[in-house]
C-alpha cells in the first residue's frame, strides 16, 4: 500500500469490526442476567461474561485512543444492557472513523510518528474480539448455558477470514 490507498480497503477494515460483532452477539444470545455475571475467575477484567464484552469495548476505546481518534470512555456500566449499548455506540464510531480517515491512517504502519494508525486499531481491535469471542463461546459451555443454536452464517468463520482477508490485501501490495 505504498501509493494510494484503495477505497474498498475501508470497507474491508470496516467488515472485519462487524463481522466481529456478529459473531460477539451469536455468542452472548439467550443468556441470562445470572449466566452474564457469574464468575469463573478471579481475573480483574474478565471475571465473567459481561466483564470480557467490558473488556473487548474498553480495549476498543483505549487503541482508539492511542490512534488520536478516541470513541469514548472505557466502557464500564452497571447493567448489561448499557454495555450492549456502549458496544453498539463503539461500533457505529469505530465505522464512522474508517469511512472519513485520511488515507495515510489506513496504513497499518503510519507513515510518521504520532500512534498507531486507525487501520491498525481496527485490525488489533477485531483480532481482539474474535480472541474474547472465543472464550466466551466456551465459558458458555463450562458453565452450563443453554446450547447456542445452529450458525448457518458461521458467523465465527466469516469474523476470523475477514480479518485475514485484510492482512492477505496487505501482504499482496507488498
Amino acid at each position: 500500500m505504498i501509493g494510494l490507498v484503495p477505497s474498498w480497503f475501508r470497507e474491508k477494515l470496516i467488515q472485519a469490526h462487524e463481522n466481529q460483532r456478529a459473531h460477539l452477539h451469536y455468542v452472548l444470545k439467550d443468556l441470562t442476567n445470572d449466566e452474564l455475571i457469574k464468575e469463573v475467575t478471579n481475573e480483574e477484567y474478565s471475571r465473567s461474561i459481561a466483564g470480557l464484552v467490558m473488556h473487548i469495548g474498553t480495549a476498543e476505546t483505549y487503541w482508539f485512543h492511542k490512534a488520536n481518534n478516541s470513541i469514548g470512555p472505557p466502557v464500564i456500566a452497571d447493567t448489561f444492557d448499557e454495555v450492549l449499548s456502549r458496544i453498539n455506540e463503539n461500533t457505529e464510531k469505530i465505522t464512522k472513523i474508517l469511512k472519513k480517515c485520511p488515507e495515510e491512517q489506513l496504513r497499518l504502519i503510519p507513515p510518521k510518528d504520532g500512534g498507531p494508525s486507525i487501520a491498525w486499531a481496527a485490525l488489533r481491535t477485531s483480532q481482539h474480539g474474535i480472541y474474547h469471542t472465543g472464550q466466551i463461546a466456551k465459558i458458555r459451555r463450562m458453565i452450563g448455558t443453554s446450547e447456542l443454536p445452529p450458525d448457518p452464517e458461521n458467523l465465527w468463520g466469516k469474523a476470523v477470514d475477514s480479518t485475514l482477508d485484510v492482512i492477505r490485501i496487505l501482504i499482496d501490495e507488498r
